[in-house]
């Protein structure tokens, strides 16, 4: 996730963004094009322990490994002459991955590997699940000799194959990374002995979650430390971990949201009086979050959490933003999903190939440049607010309670309510809109082309008529968006001062559904980021903190 987070909590890089724009489809179900020998539990482990071995041996495909193949693990298909063998084996193993009885581990509710073998079934199930990573480990196996024999990349040959099938030898590679078969050879087939034989990083996890519950300044510290000292004497398993903890121990997290919800699920476990209260985590919804006795803790992807990770003394720790204000509305212990309409993003797929154009500093490619055509933007630092404070975080059920049955889980509708010279201004979070972190910039302040227009507004004049573009905030369009919003002008909203002001700025963008790009102006220049509000076809830019170059502090 090192490409997702901005450097401010509540963002995303620009890179995350547009990845967000893209349209993924879903694996298609095709009959297989080879058959599978049957195979026992013994043989599978026997055969991982071989790739353990080879896996950062010299990618050549050896006559031992092609008879184990077509012998012990698939029915030869009919041969193509025209073709290649390895590839015809690539083909065949892919085609079996992709079948509906295998897991998709694309699938964010299958990704806490743990509960695909830590069930009831036993050696079954923990047969199925090797034999599924063994497939996917001599796929990759393949993929990577053929590569490196076509002069071609590896990763690209993967991102080729389905979905499905890609997640799988991603799997594969993470279990082969972690799989340590000195401790208990191949006696394996109990869940206990399983388990001994992958917890290989189980200390450095454990370092983790304290790492994690620090940097949170999580309420229950002193629990959490006296369980992580008791499982750090050995690989055993001393507490009773629910399945997205165990996932998380034994290393086995994929790339994506799935991790933080298990980093979270270890921290709620520490503390087993209150985990019957926040067993809806294990759900992993991703507009969602939890008051947990003094604060609040809000996932990355809600709006609660983009607009409060402004708030100073907020962090983004493992995909979540906190530790943030309390909110008298819930329980001390309370988990709660939030009720976000999607806005219409005025950024389309088709506009990531005319980024740069769109953000040329020199703009429109001339023979001559005029030197009267670029200006210096420098931020008005008078224009420094200090009378916007947050109050309170307001909590209640979206809709009519009365309407819903129990055990139903209900959304709420968060508005955060800030004290504006003296007067109380609730402001709803609507829209789930993203914020992104502008670029730090280089050898500042730049100039700016006069054909990047903007217009400059004090964050106090938000309070004055909540309307940008012909957009008020009041109206109920179907599309959630103006339909005469002006694409040709940035809103810069200069939210100098204290970090209540940008969280009322991005609190104002979530009620309009207006995406905004946000600047610290100790790191770039307005120029740079009003050039990247264009970059990103983004209406708004906030800009915060207080300027290097103006020689004030």
């Amino acid at each position: 996730m090192t490409l997702c987070f901005g450097r401010f909590p509540g963002t995303v890089t620009l890179t995350r963004y547009l990845g967000m724009l893209n349209c993924q489809t879903a694996s298609v179900d095709s009959p297989p094009k080879a058959m599978l020998h049957e195979i026992d539990f013994y043989q599978i482990t026997d055969r991982l322990r071989y790739l353990q071995d080879v896996k950062d041996a010299p990618f050549e495909m050896t006559e031992a490994e092609e008879y184990f193949l077509h012998s012990q693990l698939i029915v030869d298909p009919e041969l193509d002459n025209t073709r290649e063998l390895l590839e015809q084996d690539i083909d065949a193993l892919s085609s079996l991955l992709n079948c509906h009885i295998w897991i998709d581990f694309s699938d964010l509710r299958n990704q806490i590997v743990a509960q695909q073998f830590a069930d009831d079934t036993g050696h079954t199930s923990m047969e199925f699940f090797l034999h599924q990573i063994l497939l996917s480990a001599e796929l990759d196996r393949r993929i990577r000799v053929y590569a490196t024999n076509a002069g071609r990349c590896n990763d690209k040959l993967v991102s080729a194959l389905s979905r499905k099938v890609a997640w799988s030898v991603l799997l594969s590679r993470i279990f082969l990374e972690k799989m340590d078969f000195e401790v208990c050879g191949i006696a394996t087939a109990s869940f206990a002995g399983f388990i001994s034989m992958l917890l290989v990083d189980k200390i450095r996890q454990l370092d983790k979650i304290w790492e994690i519950g620090y940097a949170l300044q999580w309420p229950r510290m002193e629990e959490v430390k006296s369980l992580v000292q008791k499982e750090a004497v050995d690989r055993a398993m001393h507490f009773r971990w629910s399945t997205p903890s165990l996932t998380f121990l034994l290393g086995l997290t994929l790339p994506g949201p799935c991790a933080s919800f298990m980093a979270m699920s270890c921290l709620v476990d520490c503390s087993p009086a209150h985990q019957e209260n926040l067993v809806r985590l294990q759900e992993m919804w991703p507009q969602s979050g939890f008051q947990y006795l003094s604060n609040t803790y809000w996932q990355w992807e809600s709006i609660v959490g983009k607009v409060l990770g402004a708030m100073e003394g907020s962090k983004c720790v493992a995909g979540w933003i906190g530790p943030c204000a309390f909110t008298p509305d819930l329980d001390l212990v309370q988990y709660v999903r939030i009720h976000q309409s999607r806005p219409v993003e005025r950024m389309k797929s088709r506009d990531r190939k005319t980024i740069a154009l769109r953000s040329d500093p020199l703009g429109l490619r001339d023979a001559n440049y005029r030197v009267c055509d670029f200006v210096m933007v420098l931020p008005d630092l008078d224009k420094y607010v200090d009378n916007i404070k947050m109050e309170k975080l307001a909590v209640k059920i979206h809709g009519d309670p009365t309407t819903f049955e129990s055990g139903d889980l209900l959304e709420h509708d968060v508005a955060v309510q800030f004290a504006i010279n003296g007067v109380a201004w609730p402001v709803r979070l609507r829209y789930d809109v993203s914020f992104v972190a502008a670029a730090a910039c280089d050898s500042g302040p730049h100039v700016l082309f006069c054909e990047y227009a903007y217009k400059a507004v004090s964050v106090r004049k938000l309070t004055n008529n909540f309307e940008w573009a012909g957009w008020n905030g009041a109206t109920d369009s179907p599309t959630g968006y103006p339909d005469e919003v002006d694409d040709d002008t940035v809103l810069l909203i200069e939210a100098y001062g204290a970090a209540d002001s940008a969280c009322f700025a991005r609190a104002w963008c979530a009620h309009m559904g207006l995406s905004a790009v946000v600047a610290d102006i100790s790191i770039t220049c307005l120029a740079c980021a009003i050039r990247e509000g264009y970059a990103a076809r983004m209406a708004v830019v906030i800009a915060s903190g207080i300027s290097p170059y103006s020689g004030h502090h």
